[in-house]
């Protein structure tokens, strides 16, 4: 009995072997099987797209159904792949035209447009601008589908538009967290103002602003002298590595000139715009600018007085200031008014006159151009470009001839001693006196703060 049992043992376990042996013959066949299935696809692709038709002893001819089934384990992977790309803008650009060339469809194009136009106006791309969309590309269809785009139309904020699960497109705005920054300068005039704040990388808006600023009170042609030390606070807004995105307000400029202290600080008054004022509280917007020229760009030629005329050779009165400057530069309207006249007068050229508050009046002559509009009852705002530079009339070389008069009678432009447009009082003056003891107390260090306060005949009490 026991060697039976062991004799059924044995055969069982040979069984057993001769059946696993066989099922490992027939999945090593079957996967032959399949590999060569797939290879000889593959050829069959190739040969019948180059209109081959041949027929292989070992090969197994592939049908119909077996290669629909081969091309839908590769769709997806090869007929649909996301993509990403940096456009840039040129000119005539749109989003829609950036879009389109790309592949996506009109709809789609539509309904991204209308979705960013909530947050941003897409007619604000500017040339250069680069912007990021990422999409879905069919190669069988050559069509595209959006997923995502992003730009950043300033260093301020962001902008990016995501499709959603619905096909539906979303616009998210991230605004840079910006850390406001107040910067000084200090230093002392070489050659120009406007040369030693920009040798300073003083941004050229603050540049402007100061000068614009200071002009209402000062001659930069005549007050000022090398060595006049000056001092300016502004901010800058800085992101969260320190890099400046964005330069904000001229907060305080001064200038110490023949040693005389020119402060201005600026104010918001209660329902009004912000101006310049000075420790007084007194605005510094006067009824006339001292120069109508851009104090950059010019230099005095002749002063207000007797003088050799250099053309006809004699000694006469010459009833106002020349200033230097080149062919075109633009004439500003020294203050608001009416003009009286404007056209062709005699020795003085092309000539413009206007007539202001207070009996005062400015002439404006030697011009090569006069301004579109500019004639006689037009009214003029300060500042308003009236016309350029030139040499007409009896004239040596391009200058601009500026002569003031109050009441009739010519007066030196250069000394005019005007009344503040504004003058602060009441809650407004108490809260520029905080404004100004908060900026003075910033000054603190700098050496020419100390010169300035020696040069007040009142010392101001610093608080906060």
């Amino acid at each position: 009995m026991k060697r039976h049992s062991h004799i059924i043992s044995v055969g069982l376990m040979i069984l057993a072997c001769l059946i696993a042996a066989r099922e490992y013959y027939i999945g090593y066949q079957l996967q032959n099987s399949l590999e060569r299935e797939v290879e000889n696809m593959s050829m069959a692709e190739n040969d019948q797209s180059a209109g081959i038709n041949k027929t292989s002893a070992f090969a197994i001819t592939p049908s119909s159904s077996s290669i629909t089934t081969a091309n839908s384990l590769f769709a997806n992977a090869q007929l649909s792949a996301e993509k990403q790309q940096m456009l840039q803008v040129g000119k005539g650009d749109t989003i829609s035209s950036l879009l389109a060339n790309v592949g996506i469809s009109a709809k789609e194009i539509e309904y991204a447009t209308k979705a960013l136009h909530k947050t941003y106006d897409v007619r604000d791309l500017k040339i250069g601008q680069s912007i990021l969309i990422k999409y879905h590309h069919n190669e069988e269809r050559n069509s595209s589908s959006l997923l995502e785009l992003e730009f950043k139309p300033s260093l301020e904020y962001q902008i990016i538009l995501n499709k959603g699960e619905n096909g539906g497109f979303k616009v998210i705005k991230h605004t840079a967290h910006l850390k406001k920054v107040i910067r000084k300068i200090e230093g002392s005039i070489k050659s120009s103002f406007y040369n030693a704040l920009l040798k300073q990388k003083v941004p050229p808006k603050i540049v402007h602003e100061a000068i614009k600023a200071l002009s209402y009170t000062m001659n930069f042609q005549h007050d000022i002298k090398r060595g006049d030390p000056y001092e300016l606070v502004y901010e800058e807004h800085h992101d969260h590595e320190g890099d400046v995105v964005k330069t904000g307000n001229l907060e305080y400029i001064a200038i110490l000139a023949h040693g005389r202290p020119h402060k201005l600080y600026r104010f918001s008054p209660h329902n009004s715009h912000a101006g310049y004022y000075t420790p007084k509280g007194e605005s510094v917007v006067r009824a006339l600018l001292h120069t109508p020229l851009d104090p950059k760009k010019m230099h005095i030629t002749s002063k207000f007085g007797k003088r050799k005329h250099p053309i006809l050779g004699f000694t006469r009165a010459h009833k106002g200031v020349d200033f230097g400057a080149p062919r075109g530069t633009v004439v500003m309207a020294a203050g608001s008014g009416v003009v009286e006249k404007a056209g062709y007068n005699g020795d003085f050229g092309k000539y413009i006159k206007i007539r202001h508050t207070g009996g005062y009046e400015t002439e404006y002559a030697h011009l090569s151009k006069i301004s579109p509009g500019i004639k006689a009852g037009a009214p003029v705002a300060q500042g308003q470009v009236i016309g350029h530079v030139g040499d007409t009339g009896l004239a040596r070389g391009c200058h601009l001839h500026y002569g003031v008069l109050l009441n009739k009678v010519h007066i030196n432009p250069l000394t005019i001693k005007q009344m503040p447009t504004v003058q602060l009082t009441g809650k407004d003056l108490e809260k520029f006196h905080k404004l100004k003891r908060e900026v003075d107390s910033q000054l603190v260090g700098l050496k020419l703060n100390k010169q300035f306060a020696k040069s007040e005949p009142v010392r101001q009490t610093l608080i906060g």
